[in-house]
């Protein structure tokens, strides 16, 4: 099995029942002093929604947590609290209550027709860090301390610029590139039964890779052959 990218036609009418839960758990979480918000992360914002051969696909969620009161400050609280409100959230629009993974926030499509799951969206936790790269936030399950298993932030490299590297690049004519290489290097992580590389990660590094074989330091780009 190999991914391959979902036309955007299939994609929509999901895109749509996700916004629709996320907004309503976005309120929740401000009733619970927690401000955040929403995006759908690059590879699906930009059309490149892949799924594994015929099986079912996903969209992925970043929540950006940009304030929030100081007992929030401990990470498990943290993600319980906003586990439990997109619970609330999805109750009663056919989606099963959010799986807690390692990386994000699973929430599973019943479809009244079947029992099969065709359709989950991840909802990775997030912050900024004060360089302004991305920070996830990481359920460490096999790792105990005090008895406990263990929440950190890890810190996206290299992310802080990549919607204003991805534009320059999709200015450039460049951006079948990276479509290319976010696929090439979709289907090297899951050849590797790599599970440390979400779909946001692997964006960021395609995104990076072609901005840095094109374009130097100084901004300027050397890429006029091609056109």
């Amino acid at each position: 099995m190999a991914y391959e990218f979902v036309c955007e036609s299939e994609a929509k009418r999901y895109r749509s029942d996700c916004s629709n839960v996320l907004k309503e758990t976005c309120e929740l979480l401000k009733e619970k002093g927690i401000s955040a918000q929403f995006s759908l992360v690059g590879s699906g914002a930009r059309n490149m929604i892949t799924r594994n051969g015929d099986g079912p696909y996903d969209l992925d969620y970043n929540l950006l947590v940009m304030k929030a009161d100081n007992e929030y400050r401990d990470p498990r609280l943290l993600k319980d609290t906003i586990r439990n409100a997109l619970n609330k959230a999805v109750g009663g629009k056919f989606f099963s209550d959010a799986q807690d993974s390692t990386s994000c926030l699973t929430a599973l499509l019943h479809f009244k027709d079947t029992p099969n799951v065709e359709f989950s969206f991840d909802v990775a936790i997030t912050t900024k860090n004060k360089n302004g790269n991305y920070m996830r936030l990481i359920h460490n399950k096999n790792v105990y301390a005090l008895g406990l298993d263990q929440y950190t932030w890890n810190e996206v490299p290299r992310s802080h610029q990549v919607k204003d590297k991805a534009d320059e690049l999709k200015e450039a004519g460049l951006w079948q590139e990276v479509r290319d290489r976010y696929l090439e290097m979709k289907n090297m992580y899951l050849s590797w039964q790599d599970c440390n590389h979400p779909s946001f990660v692997v964006y960021v590094e395609a995104v990076n890779e072609v901005y840095n074989r094109y374009f130097n330091r100084g901004g300027g780009c050397s890429v006029q052959s091609i056109f």
